[in-house]
């Protein structure tokens, strides 16, 4: 079996284990750690996310934070072409404004929207992103904290799931 020390370590344990009950079990007795309901779903589930950034820096940032919690990052589109072949392959995505392509991240954002991707815009331009805008779930502006990114990933999982999940306080809803 293996020794959690640490909720860090049992959450990493979790997330890579295939036997998520039976070790999830484990590891509560072993540390007396307890999880409110619905967070342990989360642990068992791995989201797919698309980043829609051409700041690579700004991109791994957000793709460090995504694995982090656990989840994939199916890729880093720097534009509108790139962003749009990953339709199939994607649960959430966050998405900037101006990319390499202009201003197109509002029109990626809706075109990902209309197959069932939640879609949040993460941008240095909030104002630039129409409060109406269809299919977009909200607007983060940036820079991101840590926090404020884990804060994020959290609340876009949570909606997929059909909860209405904690915004994080930045985060502008618009559905």
């Amino acid at each position: 079996m293996f020794p959690c020390t640490a909720r860090s370590t049992c959450r990493f344990v979790l997330l890579r284990s295939k036997v998520v009950t039976s070790l999830w079990s484990y590891c509560q007795v072993a540390i007396g750690i307890y999880l409110p309901p619905g967070t342990r779903e989360d642990l068992a589930v791995e989201y797919r996310f698309l980043i829609v950034e051409d700041s690579l820096l700004v991109a791994m940032d957000i793709e460090d934070a995504i694995q982090r919690s656990g989840h994939d990052v199916v890729g880093i589109a720097p534009d509108m072409t790139v962003a749009l072949n990953y339709t199939r392959e994607t649960d959430i995505a966050f998405v900037d404004v101006r990319l390499a392509d202009g201003e197109t991240g509002p029109e990626i954002a809706r075109a990902l929207a209309e197959y069932g991707i939640v879609v949040i815009m993460i941008t240095g331009n909030p104002g630039l992103v129409a409060p109406d805008a269809s299919g977009i779930l909200g607007v983060m502006p940036k820079p991101l904290t840590d926090e404020a990114s884990m804060d994020l990933i959290q609340f876009a999982v949570d909606r997929k799931n059909g909860r209405p999940g904690t915004p994080p306080a930045r985060l502008r809803l618009f559905h």
